[in-house]
């Protein structure tokens, strides 16, 4: 069987993308197309790509619910990417990515079945994002249509991979149309053996300080702002308390972000990096002593465990989670961390787990241990496998892929 995996972002620093298709190629026949970026050039002769700038790309794609362009860039590449490769079955990445997918198995005539792997709740999500909102925003990328979109989109698929399980059962409970037979789960879980090769850098200095990792994308929905407020009253309370940010600023978000940053009451106490390759992360997770994930509470954020958390979990780091329903249940199952759905907690756990090091290393030895127990990635494996072997049980059959938007 031959595998198409499409994503619109760069391969090897998305993490979901790349461990999938590591475990697909232990069985099949694995090609990739994603948007080109530098990080990929060095996998030049496995990677197919879509050259198109990345502002042209941002533009495009901001407006795709009404604008069809981006869709036809994506269809164009998917179709000679189909025909190069003479695709069996083409795995996309997320729900907009399935449209220029479904037309581009239209345009190409073979019988090539579809699957769409949800990376989280996708219409919820882009209306949480801030160059969605504002009236003129609003007017120009019209993110409603996308909730409008899913369900002809989802019933235009072979199979679908979401998250969690609780996302399945919210698809199939708001979609009865949908065959929850169809409809798998693969959690974010990280590539065990991928981490087993990185190396800790025991060169890289700890501070002296409690120090408190925010590992992700810095922007308002995942909580970035509250943590700064709150840590703004904690060194106020605490100087021996650090706080270090780690990931790329939403555009929306910058100025916003950098006025923080040059707070004098959070000058000393907030480190940011803006970016680190994949393989630095156990070496900064090292160097921490409790990680954080304060998303607001949405329906993206109940979709399923980001993959982050997974990671924190892998170093034997103890976590303070907001009360997003899929981590909590997680943080408080492993009993690896603290959870907090107010304010005054969030500071509360910050100054408690500062002070107390034999419950953040206990935690922390917690959760490494039941990630071990109960996310061993050999059996997410057979899942994604079986995903696959029941498409070749139905070869021969007409594809579902006749999306109507």
């Amino acid at each position: 069987m031959k595998v198409g995996i499409v994503v619109d972002n760069d391969f090897v620093n998305d993490v979901r993308v790349f461990k999938e298709a590591a475990m697909l190629r232990e069985k099949f026949d694995v090609k990739v197309l994603c948007f080109k970026t530098e990080q990929d050039l060095i996998y030049e002769t496995s990677v197919d790509y879509v050259a198109l700038g990345k502002r042209a790309k941002n533009a495009l794609f901001a407006m795709s619910s009404w604008l069809p362009i981006y869709k036809w860039i994506w269809q164009a590449g998917i179709k000679k990417f189909i025909a190069k490769y003479s695709i069996d079955v083409l795995h996309v990445h997320d729900l907009y990515m399935a449209p220029p997918a479904a037309a581009a198995i239209m345009s190409s005539r073979r019988d090539v079945k579809l699957i769409v792997d949800l990376h989280e709740n996708f219409p919820a999500t882009v209306s949480t994002y801030n160059w969605t909102k504002g009236f003129f925003r609003q007017m120009l990328t019209q993110p409603h249509l996308w909730a409008k979109k899913e369900k002809d989109i989802l019933e235009g698929v072979d199979r679908i991979i979401t998250l969690s399980n609780n996302y399945k059962q919210d698809l199939a409970l708001k979609y009865p149309s949908l065959n929850a037979m169809n409809i798998s789960v693969f959690p974010n879980v990280i590539d065990f053996s991928r981490f087993e090769n990185f190396q800790i850098d025991k060169q890289q200095k700890r501070d002296t300080r409690v120090t408190f990792l925010y590992f992700g994308v810095v922007a308002e929905r995942r909580g970035i702002f509250e943590t700064l407020d709150i840590f703004e009253r904690a060194l106020a309370n605490d100087p021996n308390v650090l706080l270090r940010i780690i990931g790329p600023v939403d555009k929306a978000d910058k100025a916003n972000f950098e006025d923080y940053l040059k707070r004098e009451s959070l000058k000393n106490g907030v480190e940011y990096v803006p970016w680190i390759p994949l393989e630095e992360l156990l070496t900064e997770l090292d160097r921490v002593d409790v990680c954080l994930a304060p998303f607001h509470i949405n329906e993206q954020h109940n979709s399923g465990v980001a993959n982050k958390i997974f990671q924190y979990m892998y170093a034997g780091k103890p976590l303070i989670v907001s009360a997003c329903t899929p981590q909590m249940e997680l943080v408080l199952k492993a009993r690896c961390g603290l959870v907090f759905s107010e304010k005054e907690d969030y500071l509360k756990h910050i100054l408690e787990i500062a002070r107390n090091t034999s419950a953040r290393i206990a935690m922390g030895r917690r959760g490494k241990e039941y990630l071990h127990t109960h996310f061993d990635s050999e059996n997410h494996t057979e899942n994604l496998y079986e995903v696959y072997r029941s498409l070749a049980s139905c070869n021969g059959s007409n594809s579902k892929t006749n999306l109507k938007v």
